[in-house]
């Protein structure tokens, strides 16, 4: 029995339990696109490559399975490899597959020949260019399981379009083998433990992937036993994310920091002083620790999730000092300015970021997602609104993900309600993907903070050049709500207080993908210091 290389990468697809390819078709993919049909795998079919590989970061983070992108060759791939940069830097399981050139005409200046791998590895942890007909699906459980092995973050396979189209005799295909996680020496984690154990201000601080799912329970049961506060941080502001809150303040007063899947990066501001004491020190658990640095205590190379659960049943066995430094913590991460109840009540118009907020959270109280993009707005939303589901721009720094992300998470959990904050800026990066929740009847909601301006870039340029010099940041006033109308989705504008949550009620209730256009302040996102927070 004979089949098509595209009928082997569908195989595997459909046997390790792949329901959704993200995707926007071109002629190198056809072939791929005709292997589905009649198999329990749906193509989602965007309107940018990009916002298709957003869509499976979405669905990567909700499930803890590989998200998986399917593009054309040339400017399609090319489209798609921003997008790569987003997952890389949150850590998120995805798989791009791009449409290539044929490798019968390789090097001869085919249609859209490029050296699509080239492009692509920066971003990714792997890449590569598949050979043989009879090896793709072999090729293509070996990119699902790198992409899920850790730390997880995305691969990249080119497809070749002869060999997609190419007959092969269908041969067994055998699964690739899990790396089995080495233990770490006792030795080390009782280190671990007693510099935790001798600090006075201990912390924990999860990167992205430790922040998600049995992960992150996994902290939380560590931080309950030994009484060390343990913090997410995947906002590419660091030490002042805003959604830490005070918390941002004792970060610059721990001693010794645990350090789970968390590089010792720009975030951290590199682990030096104003950001940290020049007496912290840090321990480094991660499979690429730090080799040496005058601020390292001690590294332990290994996967981070598996550390901490050796660190959970060894922690279990000894006796912990309990001190007012895990209520300090918990009391900072929690507790807002007072001038923020004011601002969530308030009736001013325009609107203050924290009044849509405080419309906003009832709705994740009852069990919704808060996908929430960069910029001004998104910042507040992050920091004034709290979702046991949360997906962020990330590390990054991106903006214009939240659109596809949001429908990716929506399809992982249709049984959420999914709200989407971001700036009109971000808006438009992806607002064609409205048509694509239409067409494929994905409910989200979108919630718009419209103060017609770039507001991010804007507020940088009022600290470095003044008022004066302000530029390029001007946008038109735009009725988003109306831009989504017309592609069958649902419109809400806003611009006084009271006309929020019924807005939001009728959105919710909609039964599609809907737009809430609300006018607000563009003021400068909140920031918390160690003299004060505004």
């Amino acid at each position: 029995m004979t089949s098509r290389g595209a009928d082997l990468l569908v195989d595997t697809l459909a046997s390790a339990g792949v329901r959704h390819l993200f995707s926007l078709s071109g002629n190198q993919i056809l072939s791929v696109y005709d292997a589905t049909v009649g198999r329990d795998i749906t193509l989602i079919h965007t309107r940018h490559e990009a916002a298709a590989v957003h869509m499976a970061d979405g669905w990567a983070r909700m499930t803890e399975e590989p998200g998986v992108a399917l593009v054309t060759a040339g400017p399609g791939h090319l489209n798609a490899v921003s997008a790569l940069y987003t997952a890389l830097m949150s850590e998120s399981p995805v798989v791009l597959l791009s449409g290539h050139a044929p490798r019968a005409q390789a090097g001869r200046g085919a249609f859209q020949e490029i050296d699509q791998v080239g492009a692509a590895r920066p971003v990714v942890k792997a890449a590569w260019l598949v050979e043989s007909a009879e090896r793709m699906g072999e090729e293509m459980a070996r990119a699902l399981a790198l992409a899920s092995a850790w730390p997880p973050g995305p691969v990249h396979l080119s497809l070749p379009g002869d060999l997609l189209e190419a007959r092969v005799t269908a041969a067994p295909r055998s699964s690739p083998s899990t790396p089995r996680s080495r233990e770490t020496d006792g030795v080390l984690l009782d280190q671990a433990l007693d510099l935790l154990g001798e600090a006075k201000r201990p912390l924990i601080i999860a990167g992205p992937a430790m922040g998600r799912g049995r992960r992150w329970s996994e902290i939380e049961r560590l931080s309950e036993l030994t009484g060390i506060p343990a913090l997410l941080m995947e906002s590419p502001r660091g030490v002042n994310d805003p959604s830490l809150r005070g918390a941002t303040r004792c970060v610059g007063e721990a001693d010794v920091v645990l350090l789970l899947g968390k590089r010792l990066d720009f975030t951290l501001r590199f682990g030096a002083p104003p950001a940290f004491t020049a007496r912290c020190r840090f321990i480094a658990v991660d499979v690429a620790p730090p080799r040496s640095s005058d601020r390292l205590a001690l590294a332990l190379a290994a996967n981070p999730s598996v550390v901490v659960r050796q660190l959970v049943a060894a922690a279990g066995e000894r006796v912990w000092q309990r001190s007012t430094w895990t209520k300090e913590v918990a009391d900072a991460r929690s507790t807002t300015p007072a001038a923020w109840d004011e601002l969530r009540r308030s009736s001013a118009t325009p609107l203050h970021p924290l009044r849509v907020c405080a419309a906003i959270q009832p709705r994740l109280e009852a069990g919704g997602i808060l996908v929430s993009d960069g910029g001004e707005f998104g910042q507040w939303c992050q920091a004034g609104l709290e979702a046991r589901h949360r997906l962020i721009n990330g590390p990054a720094g991106s903006i214009g993900s939240a659109v596809p992300m949001a429908l990716g998470a929506k399809l992982a959990r249709p049984d959420l309600t999914v709200i989407a904050t971001l700036g009109d800026g971000t808006f438009g990066f992806h607002a064609l993907e409205f048509d694509t929740a239409v067409r494929h009847r994905i409910p989200i909601v979108a919630v718009v903070g419209n103060d017609a301006r770039w507001n991010a870039e804007h507020q940088l340029q009022l600290q470095q050049y003044g008022a004066s010099r302000a530029v390029g940041c001007e946008l038109l006033p735009t009725r988003y709500d109306r831009v989504v109308e017309p592609l069958g989705g649902h419109g809400e504008h806003v611009e006084h207080a009271a006309e929020l949550a019924p807005a939001l009620e009728r959105a919710v209730r909609a039964g599609r993908a809907a737009c809430v256009d609300v006018i607000i302040d563009g003021v400068a996102a909140p920031t918390f210091t160690a003299g004060a927070s505004h």
